[in-house]
Parts: C-alpha cells; sequence; structure tokens
C-alpha cells in the first residue's frame, strides 16, 4: 500500500487529537505523482484508512481510485496543487482559535519567532461560501504567493513541501491565536516590529544556507 496514503491517515489522526477540527469538519490531501489523495467527505480524521482515501486525477480532476465521495473542498485542492507544484501537502483545518480571532476582524500578526520562520508567507481571505468554486479560485490565486492563509469565519489553510511542515504551520496558527487572546486578556499584545521580523528572516535564511553547506560535506 502507498506510504503516502498511510502518512496522511496518520496525520489525519494527528489533526484531531490537536483538535484542530471537530466531527467530520476540516479535510488533508497529499500528492503522489499525478494522484492527489484526498480525505473522503463525511468521515472524521481520526476514522479514516488508508483505503478510505480518494484518488483524483490532478490534471482531470477525476477520481480515479477509492469508493467513497471526496471532501466537498475537492476543487480548492485541485486548484493549489495546479498553481503551485512544489506543494506536496494540503491541510484544511477549522481551528477554533484561530477561527474565533479571524471571525472577530482581527489580524493575526507575528508575536513570536515560529510565526515567522515556520508559516512562511502569510496571506488572508475574507469570507467566501465554503464548498464553492468562488472559494477554490479565490485560495488557488492567492496560494502562489502564499505558504499559509487565514480564511475569515471558516479556518485555516496550510501547504507544504511535506505533511509534517503543512501539519506544523496548522499547529503554530492555531498558537499564535491562543497567544494573542491571552495577551488581550492580560493586556495589550505586543507584535514583533519589522525591524525583529527582518532580523528573524535573515538568521533563519543564514541557518539555512549552513544547512546546505553541511550536506554537501
Amino acid at each position: 500500500m502507498s506510504t503516502v496514503r498511510e502518512e496522511l491517515v496518520r496525520y489525519g489522526v494527528k489533526i484531531a487529537n490537536a483538535r484542530l477540527v471537530a466531527g467530520a469538519g476540516g479535510n488533508i490531501s497529499a500528492k503522489e505523482g499525478a494522484v492527489i489523495w484526498m480525505k473522503p467527505s463525511g468521515l472524521a480524521m481520526d476514522d479514516m484508512t488508508p483505503d478510505d482515501l480518494c484518488g483524483m486525477d490532478l490534471k482531470s480532476g477525476r477520481q480515479i481510485e477509492g469508493r467513497n465521495k471526496p471532501t466537498s473542498e475537492v476543487n480548492m485542492h485541485l486548484a493549489v496543487y495546479r498553481a503551485r507544484p512544489d506543494v506536496m501537502a494540503l491541510f484544511h483545518t477549522h481551528s477554533p482559535w484561530a477561527c474565533g480571532v479571524l471571525s472577530a476582524g482581527v489580524e493575526l500578526k507575528p508575536m513570536f519567532a515560529e510565526f515567522v520562520c515556520d508559516l512562511g508567507r502569510v496571506g488572508q481571505l475574507k469570507y467566501i461560501t465554503p464548498t464553492t468554486q468562488a472559494l477554490a479560485d479565490a485560495v488557488g490565486s492567492e496560494i502562489i504567493n502564499h505558504d499559509t492563509i487565514f480564511l475569515e469565519n471558516h479556518g485555516v489553510v496550510a501547504v507544504g513541501a511535506t505533511m509534517k511542515q503543512a501539519y506544523y504551520r496548522c499547529l503554530v496558527v492555531e498558537d499564535a491565536a491562543k497567544s494573542f487572546v491571552a495577551a488581550s486578556v492580560v493586556g495589550t499584545p505586543r507584535f514583533l516590529t519589522e525591524e525583529e521580523i527582518g532580523a528573524l528572516t535573515k538568521a533563519e535564511k543564514v541557518g539555512h544556507r549552513l544547512k546546505m553547506m553541511e550536506g554537501r560535506q
């Protein structure tokens, strides 16, 4: 059996255990060649087996594997993979803290290093009716220049070169929302300045170059 399918199921359990979704909410997918494996509609993240996943042909959008109906956000997933050939995984969560903060009209901004270093390029979209082609088109356009997208009154879309990267991005967003709420309760949140963000970005780039150099030795 495909290890991609097995890994995707494992991350579904992780997402459920992290309480980033409730019930059958949210959807996840991963790319294997020209096939996009997706969570089926109506199943909870921690109820899936590899055989439950739906295999969609990236080019045509037709289902070529699986007995279940794919997630209702199938068009959004396909739009992202078509726009970003480098993306190998897409996790869409209904993270409760992040959704709550975003629905209040608050802009989630960097308060700590992980927000800057782990989330990649962050974008945000106003509310668009879930499952619609309008949402798929908007996310497909936004993902060209972003890696993590905040969907107002809906959730989070995070992509990655690996499933682990997409998952970590979901966790960091939820943590950022919790930190924002905590700071707002006890005082006034302090966001990182542009200078501080620049310093973090520079340090991350230097660290990445050093790792690459070490790998060549």
